[in-house]
């Protein structure tokens, strides 16, 4: 027992100093997010920008190493899991089976057509499968998932972090916009956006810029979106692990997380999670993830960002076209239907068009 209890010391003794920078950055990223001019960035997101900036600015001290990468590995895959406990199957069901086509063929036809283009620009394996997953399913969140499989490089980490904000941020303020140029419904802007943005916070920025019903269309889809994020990795798993680019130790083909992600999900759906355990994973999953991603920054430097070239961001920029022309298409198409024109109806007036 006393060799358990000075092994575990010792563990925290080297941990320590990288997980106390880690805590500094990451509320520093919370508190820049209440800045003005900086709401529509998530703490996330923020929080890989400082960690960037932090160590290649300053310098990342040896001793921190240990807890840095505790970060940017470890509590990654736990916030994934987490994700599980805040979405249920009915969020995926909210718009019938014409909301559960359109968020099948926004991922199904997204996530594979951005891949390609990057192959075709020169962008490598992994960051292109980075940023396509990213754009497909849900941002940083999406990425930080995948790379548990695929494992790819800090720097490729961050770039299409990098390449996902920007897009989506163009987004959060271009589908507002270009919905009231279009005479979209409120319905329509919100199905739009939650199909459409790359962040969980973009879509609901967007969606909620157009009112209620906008704001509530918006979670449905953005939540569906989230939810596939099981079916990704574990396809991905099962395709990066049987494949002959892979160097290295090979992921497993179902990662525990997942299996995590999927039982809390379960037990959600059927209203079994205490109310308690979900109010903390609610306040639990961003604070890790925006640990996480300022482990990945601090990893990454300037140099080897400028090495990778243009290319990433002009796949982000056709992945943003393609996923965005998708979900304008299935947001006329849902809103004509009448499973919409029920939830809508279902709504308080105040949250109708």
């Amino acid at each position: 027992m006393t060799a358990l209890a000075n092994h575990f010391l010792e563990t925290l003794r080297s941990l320590f100093p990288g997980l106390l920078l880690i805590a500094v950055v990451t509320a520093a990223a919370f508190h820049a997010h209440s800045l003005p001019g900086l709401v529509g960035l998530s703490p996330v997101i923020l929080a890989i920008l400082l960690g960037m900036t932090y160590a290649n600015v300053v310098g990342v001290n040896e001793a921190c190493g240990p807890g840095i990468d505790f970060c940017a590995r470890r509590l990654m895959r736990t916030a994934v899991a987490l994700l599980g406990a805040q979405i249920t199957v009915g969020d995926l069901m909210s718009f019938g089976w014409q909301g559960l086509v359109a968020i099948a063929a926004a991922v199904a036809v997204t996530l594979p057509v951005s891949y390609a283009v990057g192959r075709k620009l020169g962008v490598a394996r992994d960051l292109s499968m980075l940023i396509a997953t990213g754009s497909a399913v849900c941002g940083a969140s999406a990425i930080a998932g995948v790379n548990t499989v695929i494992r790819a490089r800090e720097d490729s980490v961050s770039y299409a972090v990098a390449v996902i904000t920007l897009w989506g941020t163009v987004g959060l303020f271009a589908v507002p916009l270009l919905s009231d140029i279009l005479g979209l419904s409120a319905v329509q802007a919100g199905l739009w956006a939650g199909l459409s943005l790359h962040e969980v916070a973009q879509a609901v920025g967007a969606g909620f810029a157009g009112g209620d019903a906008s704001g509530h269309a918006a979670v449905a889809m953005k939540l569906g979106r989230v939810l596939m994020l099981a079916v990704v990795i574990f396809a991905l798993a099962r395709a990066w692990r049987q494949s002959p680019g892979t160097v290295g130790e090979r992921p497993r083909a179902v990662p525990e997380f997942l299996i995590a992600f999927l039982a809390l999900c379960g037990l959600n759906s059927l209203g079994l999670l205490p109310d308690e355990l979900r109010s903390a994973a609610v306040v639990a999953t961003p604070l890790l993830l925006a640990a996480s991603m300022a482990g990945l920054g601090m990893n990454t430097r300037f140099a080897s960002l400028r090495a990778l070239g243009h290319a990433p961001l002009w796949q982000g920029a056709v992945t943003f076209a393609v996923i965005s022309a998708l979900g304008l298409l299935a947001a006329v198409w849902i809103s004509d239907s009448a499973t919409a024109r029920t939830v809508v109806a279902a709504m308080p007036v105040t949250q109708q068009p």
